[in-house]
């Protein structure tokens, strides 16, 4: 059930976990300041019946700016208000970290459900009657939690999997300097994947073509060089100069 009433402005208040997921945007706001002034309220702000706003934060930040006293406001009740709260801003333009924030709120809801369903399926594999298990394992889809937390925030698995590799890792040292170039859009998150990546899993260094050096005349050749010298008794330089100095002696005999 919901209700849409026209309420003071100060009678509302941003739910914290929008704050910290989403800063403030001056150039945002400016750009819907200029719509607001312009065309009124386009959609109701959302709000629990206790008044944290859910969605609509930044049009309430610009209402209040603006000066207005009363905004339209549509109160709901959430099973879970900060679930609500990613889900109405899946389409919302994000930095990388905040869609590594989100991951992070999603991931502590979802996990324990999918052990739960993990535990429960593993009883009934022993024979355990599903009226007897606990309720999650009644759900129709496996929980994933990777590719449930892309679709809640709305980008592919394969971004979210680069965003948590470089951020989950920026306590370190060599990767906070590609963490700030992420952070202040100079590079893309797949560069930023990329360089991280380099840094924690370098690749062994090419190993030494191995050589071996001809005891007589000093120079070195590939291993795998047609004629070894475990086959010849002589390099090939020195083999060809010996057939040559061969060749000469026959030549001179009489």
């Amino acid at each position: 059930m919901s209700e849409v009433r026209e309420v003071p402005i100060d009678s509302l208040r941003p739910h914290p976990l929008n704050e910290k997921l989403y800063p403030v945007n001056e150039e945002e706001d400016k750009a819907l300041e200029e719509s607001m002034e312009r065309s009124g309220l386009l959609e109701p702000i959302v709000a629990l019946p206790d008044g944290t706003i859910i969605s609509g934060t930044r049009r309430w930040r610009v209402a209040k700016r603006l000066g207005w006293k009363t905004v339209t406001c549509e109160f709901r009740d959430f099973e879970d208000p900060e679930l609500a709260i990613i889900e109405y801003n899946r389409y919302r333009k994000k930095t990388p970290r905040t869609i590594f924030l989100e991951y992070q709120l999603i991931r502590e809801k979802l996990e324990p459900l999918a052990k739960k369903q993990q535990e429960a399926t593993q009883l009934i594999g022993r024979g355990v009657q599903k009226s007897d298990v606990n309720g999650v394992v009644q759900m129709n889809k496996t929980i994933h939690v990777r590719e449930k937390a892309a679709e809640e925030i709305g980008v592919s698995e394969t971004t979210l999997h680069r965003i948590r590799y470089v951020y989950e890792r920026e306590h370190l040292p060599a990767v906070k300097p590609v963490v700030q170039q992420l952070d202040s859009g100079e590079i893309s998150v797949s560069q930023a994947y990329e360089k991280v990546k380099k840094i924690v899993e370098p690749k062994p260094e090419e190993e030494k073509e191995k050589t071996w050096k001809c005891d007589a005349c000093g120079k070195e050749f590939r291993e795998l060089d047609p004629v070894a010298p475990t086959r010849y008794t002589l390099c090939p330089d020195c083999l060809v100069e010996f057939e040559t100095w061969k060749a000469e002696k026959l030549y001179d005999e009489p």
